[in-house]
């Protein structure tokens, strides 16, 4: 049995965000297979009952406060850019956060320390963290998660406001910077996709990249006595759901109402658009007022609500990483229709387990092909489903992580 230490920028449950289900999914995937894992998280009082609701997996979990600045924060923004910073990079860096892992080091001699993302990894740059880690024989490892700088340089270059342009501008290269020292800090680095590998060896990057697969299990999204699929024949509508604090999630719903779905719904007057999830800003709740559109916020059941649509739809313009939107929708054995930049990372086979759209007419063309038929809604469901037990099954990505972290040796 190996000793890893996570670190994470939140109590990694319940696994209901794309950061929660990636580090959820690898603590248990790992503590499962025999390894003790130990977590440290940003948290406070109020996160210790979520903490607590780790103990399952989670041999130890340890919360530090966060730094919060006083000022607002555009303010705050000017300080970081002013003094050559990057403010996503400094907005979660706190020397608790440096603190804690020096001390579990020490005390627990791990044989592994994984950092996700890189805004948690940039601890590897702190001395007595890198140290403890040589004293301890400990491999750094930084799980990408999503290559934060190119996220941002395809926002900036799609961003249509100028205030927005400005801020990117004078963001992106500073995180490209930082984030890049991240992973030179790291003894090995993850990423969940190819495209995203590429980025990091056209910045530069010298230290080791591995691939690395989300673990889901499938059990936990089956319904029992399915086996082919959710898709209902007579269902007629397409849902949309994510984080609006991503904003590619934003950039993604609001662009497609505007251009592919007046197409559909010219071609099935009978058809809607369900718009789910959290933290909605007014330009998506706003999308409520176009025909055939209905926004409904954060959903109590989120599989009830994808097995209920016709399909779920991916219409990102900014790729990276791994959508868990789509991995989890194929989990639950929906068909789903994406672009070329929303299947980025997605290990699946297009046409086949996902419906992928170059441009704003072929994804009006092919949801409605979906919609209209629903055998192939059913068989692309059912193709999805088999693919994640094939590929993204807990046990199976699991052992993938036990060898990009070395313990299998």
């Amino acid at each position: 049995m190996s000793t890893v230490l996570v670190l994470a920028r939140e109590t990694p449950f319940p696994p209901d965000t794309g950061d929660r289900v990636v580090t959820h999914g690898f603590i248990r995937g790992l503590a499962e297979r025999g390894h003790a894992v130990h977590v440290v998280a940003y948290g406070t009082g109020t996160d210790r009952e979520r903490a607590e609701s780790l103990a399952d997996y989670a041999a130890s979990v340890r919360l530090v406060p966060r730094a919060e600045s006083d000022l607002p924060p555009r303010l705050r923004k000017l300080r970081n850019y002013a003094s050559g910073r990057s403010d996503v990079m400094a907005m979660f860096e706190s020397p608790s956060l440096a603190a804690a892992p020096r001390e579990r080091i020490h005390k627990l001699d791990p044989d592994a320390v994984l950092a996700d993302p890189p805004y948690i990894g940039q601890v590897f740059r702190d001395s007595g963290v890198r140290r403890a880690a040589e004293a301890a024989d400990s491999t750094l490892v930084t799980n990408a998660h999503v290559v934060e700088f190119a996220v941002h340089r395809r926002y900036r270059n799609l961003a249509s406001d100028l205030e927005t342009q400005a801020e990117l501008t004078l963001e992106t290269p500073r995180l490209r910077r930082e984030e890049v020292a991240v992973y030179e800090a790291s003894d090995r680095v993850l990423v969940l996709g190819s495209e995203d590998r590429e980025e990091l060896v056209e910045a530069g990057v010298s230290t080791p990249i591995a691939t690395q697969h989300v673990a889901l299990d499938p059990i936990e999204y089956a319904v029992e006595g399915d086996e082919t699929g959710f898709a209902d024949p007579d269902a007629t509508d397409l849902l949309f759901f994510g984080s609006y604090g991503w904003f590619p999630n934003e950039d993604a719903v609001t662009t497609f109402a505007e251009t592919a779905w007046p197409q559909i719904r010219n071609a099935r007057p009978d058809a809607r658009l369900i718009v789910a999830g959290r933290n909605a800003p007014d330009s998506v709740q706003e999308l409520d007022a176009r025909p055939g559109v209905e926004f409904v916020g954060e959903v109590p059941d989120l599989g009830a609500a994808v097995r209920d649509a016709a399909a779920v739809v991916a219409p990102l313009r900014i790729g990276g990483g791994t959508r868990l939107k789509i991995l989890e929708s194929m989990a639950w054995g929906a068909p789903v229709v994406t672009t070329a930049a929303g299947f980025e990372g997605v290990d699946a086979r297009p046409g086949a387990e996902v419906a992928v759209a170059t441009d704003w007419m072929e994804f009006a063309e092919t949801a409605t092909e979906v919609l209209d038929s629903p055998a192939r809604r059913t068989r692309l469901g059912r193709n999805a489903r088999r693919r994640v037990e094939q590929v993204y099954a807990m046990d199976e990505a699991a052992a993938e992580l036990e060898a990009n972290l070395e313990l299998d040796e």
